[in-house]
């Protein structure tokens, strides 16, 4: 074969590599585009974990959500809650917005490094309260127990204040 007629044919080759190259290229641009990620209706999961970019939680949502952490250490919650908690850089839990898995009550916590400060509680049949605490046993809360307004004011865990007043 005459080198003329091999470089007519090496040329044709190319071409056609080229084009099933084009074509190739074009049929995944085009598969690609066309491929959009599924929408889910619905994620079934009982807690979800969000950390920051150290892999500190920093989130908790969860059904029940696991016992705080204060001080770096793992103590007992008083009993079971669902619902979403927040945790300072630390890892410490800093508030909540949460249900009690036992009682139904629901409630707002905002909590220093060291413990729960203020406390926004409704009870599941009914009335409420909004406490706020310090790290002295001073307490201050007013709300609606038993279908009637309450307020309390606690010096170092000593009632200074209490309208109406208990019967003892």
């Amino acid at each position: 074969m005459e080198p003329i007629q091999r470089i007519k044919r090496l040329e044709r080759r190319v071409s056609v590599l080229t084009a099933c190259l084009i074509f190739t290229a074009a049929a995944f641009a085009i598969v690609g585009l066309r491929a959009q990620p599924a929408v889910t209706e619905s994620l079934r999961v009982r807690q979800i974990t969000v950390v920051d970019a150290k892999g500190t939680e920093r989130l908790w949502i969860g059904a029940p959500v696991p016992d705080p952490i204060f001080q770096g250490k793992r103590v007992s919650r008083s009993g079971p809650v669902s619902g979403v908690v927040l945790l300072d850089a630390n890892g410490n839990e800093r508030s909540g917005y949460v249900t009690s898995d036992r009682t139904g009550e629901v409630f707002v916590s905002l909590d220093s490094e060291k413990t729960q400060e203020a406390l926004f509680l409704v009870n599941a049949g009914g009335g409420g309260h909004v406490s706020i605490y310090d790290a002295n046993r001073n307490q201050a809360r007013i709300g609606v127990l038993n279908g009637r307004p309450t307020l309390v004011l606690e010096e170092r865990g000593r009632v200074a204040f209490e309208q109406p007043q208990t019967t003892k």
